[in-house]
């Protein structure tokens, strides 16, 4: 008689993108980050919560409560157009979800400071495009990739 078992798995990635932006542009993890869309955190760090900053603050208020120490970056922004072209390019080379997290998160250290210096501390407006979370979504499916493996290595052994 086989025996079905269902597995049902929570994960909640505390400032999960802040941890993806930390790994992604190579940042100490002991420096306060927070990211932001437009003008409202979206997620704070760790350190950056010593500084008693939360979610929804502004640019200005974790600049002013950090004394300028915190990191903020902006969620990417891509323009409507940019978008539908992604979607057309990924239709037709059915990139794997590993190449594409390499693509964005796998940079030489040298790339991971251009970039960091690029977009630290740079607010961006609505009217740039759209902000998108493709990257962090990456980075999701990649994670829940390596735990179904994982699963799949070990069910059914006691």
């Amino acid at each position: 008689k086989i025996r079905k078992t269902r597995v049902v798995l929570l994960l909640d990635l505390d400032c999960f993108y802040a941890q993806c932006e930390t790994v992604r542009l190579g940042i100490d993890r002991s420096l306060p980050v927070c990211l932001l869309q437009w003008d409202s955190a979206l997620a704070v760090n760790y350190p950056a919560r010593k500084y008693n900053i939360k979610r929804g603050a502004s640019f200005e208020e974790i600049a002013k409560a950090s004394g300028g120490k915190c990191i903020s970056l902006h969620l990417p922004v891509v323009s409507t157009v940019d978008i539908q072209k992604d979607m057309d390019e990924s239709d037709k080379t059915n990139a794997s979800v590993e190449i594409s997290y390499n693509k964005e998160f796998d940079q030489s250290a040298e790339k991971r400071k251009e970039l960091f210096n690029k977009e630290k501390n740079k607010m961006r407006h609505s009217g740039e495009g759209k902000a998108s979370l493709d990257r962090y979504r990456l980075a999701s499916a990649r994670i829940f990739g390596i735990i179904l493996e994982v699963l799949q290595e070990h069910v059914g052994r006691r």
